[in-house]
């Protein structure tokens, strides 16, 4: 692994373990093994690190979906791996971090919104392939309930919002779901 992924790894570590307030420069490279100058010459600001741990998280987990979906293309598929995601906290907890990063540096704005273009194509497809609808409303409206539900949940770090997340997330998805006679290429 080179230095710039423990970096990132030593961050996503303990953004899981000890959350966004343990993001600090000194505490990842003290995590990373390394000195805090060497981090600093891969992600200068905070920010810069948020932004990075973000990007790697994020590509992993629709990699991580996209290669579930390959192996089984349906509704229940695309629930269970969105819940599990969203319950582990990695994703939610580093958006959470960038929007409260970007109240004092109004410039993290600009990779955030192309990070979250870039993840509402990566749903448009991942809905595509479940056969659910997967224009731009459905897009917005699934990405706004499952960021609504995963942060609902970090709130409060328990089954019942554990649970919360997997049924709303299924229910959505139901909702997304052709009617059964379009499904069974019937007119309704």
């Amino acid at each position: 692994m080179n230095v710039k992924d423990s970096i990132l790894a030593a961050g996503v570590m303990l953004l899981k373990d000890k959350g966004i307030a343990a993001l600090t420069q000194p505490q990842v490279a003290r995590a990373a093994g390394i000195k805090q100058s060497h981090l600093t010459y891969y992600f200068p600001t905070r920010a810069d690190l948020l932004l990075g741990i973000a990007g790697q998280t994020i590509a992993r987990t629709m990699e991580e979906i996209a290669a579930r979906l390959v192996e089984k293309p349906d509704q229940a598929t695309l629930a269970d791996t969105f819940a599990e995601v969203m319950i582990g906290g990695v994703p939610p907890r580093v958006m959470i971090g960038l929007i409260v990063a970007a109240d004092a540096d109004p410039a993290i704005r600009k990779p955030l919104r192309k990070l979250i273009k870039h993840v509402r194509t990566q749903v448009q497809v991942m809905l595509a392939t479940s056969g659910l609808a997967s224009g731009p409303e459905a897009v917005l409206l699934f990405h706004a309930t499952v960021v609504g539900l995963a942060i609902m949940h970090q709130a409060r770090l328990n089954p019942q919002s554990a649970r919360e997340v997997r049924e709303g997330i299924a229910a959505m998805l139901g909702l997304l779901a052709p009617p059964v006679e379009q499904a069974k290429g019937r007119k309704p």
